[in-house]
């Protein structure tokens, strides 16, 4: 391979620039677009509030509070209702949600204050069904006492009680099978870590066993599972939402070739957070806050379905049909242009951005916005969107920094780490934040490889008044998103919400 002499630095004074080794040149690397924060102003303002106090709380990233509090409201309203997009195209209230982020990064925290209510509901439904199996026991005992008496024959015997289930981690389709059977609602499946989900997909062949039935329960449709020695076990409508976290390795693991043909791995939204120190804060969330989301949690668990079980449908107004047009058609071109994993998480934003409209629309009307329970209107539709696209631009972005070989690894974070001190380091700044680059000669070297490969540049400041050069100083090539226009209506129960541009790709 040909051996280049690296560009020539921009000086802004128009000093001569000091000489620079000579390098091998290599192919540049995928770099990931900058980490954009999570769009917390798409949420209805009950909610928003929320993740703010929750996140300034623990000392963590909006996002961490967000997408569990986001997968558990889907569960909260389970099989009630759908979105009728057509006659034809019903989307149900399941969201998956994945939060990516390395141990120790007060993940786990962040997603027991955001299911806390569901914690909480589920807790009173098992006080009761203790209550409720101790007066069967005594029913039973009284049963079998009458026993021997002809009266007992025509005595049934005592049916046990089934406990009410909201929240389970149990990821074994069977058992999910079971609780669904007992539990025709819904229910939300939380895990601390979810390795050990994406791995049960390879329980049995993939696209004949647990992989299938959970591209079942993704669509809301029936869940039969036939197992040997249990028999048969059925739920019409399969309605399970999914949070949890995971580690940058163990997800590269979990994303095998398979899960992401068939399709597995797009119906998950992840995010992944730049790491950030911890902080002590005497911030912490307001009890009226909690209040307020409890009372939201509470309406969506009142919703009941149609007489015959099926999910209401709740449509579209004819502003907010115009605005999912525009994003169905806008989305399409980007999508277009994506390849491989990328394309196929992509693919599954447009019914992503329907679902999650629902969801806040619903969790709007929970809140008391006065919005009518049966029609999204516009507001709720530009929220689910504006989600809708933050969660394909952070697919993106973790799937080139997944992809990465093992010498882009290490580009890849020390990217990460310059994002972190906000674009702009020296190598003096690398070599005392990095063990790897524990000397500045070997900071600037990879500062240098940095640049040859395009993710930035030097800059020489202007020389010091009382002499001396100054050291050079790195910054990074921005890699921004489009973001939506602001709205133009009210925002019935919303902050801030965007609306779709259908210009905008």
């Amino acid at each position: 391979m040909a051996r280049l002499k690296a560009p020539e630095p921009q000086y802004n004074n128009g000093h001569a620039p000091p000489p620079v080794a000579v390098a091998t040149q290599h192919a540049a690397p995928a770099l990931p677009a900058s980490y954009e924060p999570f769009p917390t102003d798409a949420l209805p303002v009950a909610l928003a509030q929320f993740v703010r106090e929750g996140s300034d709380a623990i000392g963590c990233d909006p996002a961490f509070v967000a997408l569990p509090l986001l997968a558990a409201l889907a569960s909260a309203v389970g099989n009630t209702r759908s979105v009728a997009l057509k006659s034809s195209w019903h989307e149900p209230a399941i969201i998956w949600a994945a939060v990516v982020a390395e141990s120790g990064s007060a993940k786990s925290p962040a997603q027991e204050l955001a299911l806390r209510p569901v914690r909480e509901r589920q807790h009173a439904a098992m006080q009761e069904h203790a209550e409720a199996l101790e007066l069967h026991e005594a029913a039973m005992a009284e049963w079998k006492a009458a026993s021997g008496s002809r009266s007992s024959k025509a005595t049934p015997t005592p049916i046990p009680p089934v406990c009410r289930r909201f929240v389970t981690a149990d990821i074994t389709t069977e058992k999910l099978a079971h609780l669904l059977a007992e539990n025709p609602r819904g229910l939300l499946l939380a895990r601390d870590e979810l390795g050990g989900w994406f791995g049960s997909f390879d329980r049995y062949n993939v696209g004949r066993g647990d992989a299938a039935a959970w591209l079942e329960v993704f669509g809301g449709r029936a869940l039969l599972v036939d197992r040997r020695g249990t028999g048969t076990t059925y739920a019409p409508r399969a309605s399970v939402s999914v949070c949890g976290t995971i580690q940058p390795g163990a997800l590269r693991r979990a994303l095998t070739t398979a899960h992401v043909e068939n399709g597995l791995a797009a119906r998950v939204l992840f995010a992944m957070p730049p790491r950030t120190p911890r902080r002590w804060t005497e911030a912490d969330v307001c009890a009226a806050t909690e209040a307020s989301v409890s009372r939201v949690f509470a309406r969506l668990y009142e919703l009941e379905p149609d007489a015959d079980d099926a999910p209401r449908l709740v449509g579209l107004s004819p502003e907010a049909k115009r605005l999912f047009v525009r994003f169905v058609d806008a989305h399409g071109l980007v999508q277009a242009e994506r390849i491989g994993a990328e394309a196929a998480a992509l693919a599954k934003l447009e019914a992503y951005g329907a679902r999650l409209a629902l969801v806040l629309h619903l969790a709007s009307w929970a809140a008391g916005s006065g919005v009518d329970l049966d029609t999204i209107e516009p507001e709720a539709l530009a929220a689910g969107v504006t989600l809708a696209r933050w969660f394909g631009s952070e697919a993106e972005r973790i799937y080139t920094m997944l992809d990465a070989d093992g010498g882009d690894d290490a580009r890849l974070a020390l990217v990460d780490l310059i994002q972190r001190k906000g674009g702009t380091v020296t190598a003096r700044d690398i070599a005392r934040a990095s063990r790897a680059l524990a000397s500045p000669g070997a900071a600037e070297a990879a500062l240098d490889d940095l640049a040859r490969a395009g993710a930035g540049h030097w800059v020489y400041p202007d020389p010091h008044k009382h002499g001396g050069r100054p050291s050079r100083v790195f910054v990074l090539t921005e890699r921004r998103r489009c973001q939506n226009p602001p709205p133009e209506h009210g925002n019935d129960g919303f902050v801030d919400c965007r609306r779709v541009d259908g210009g905008e790709s």
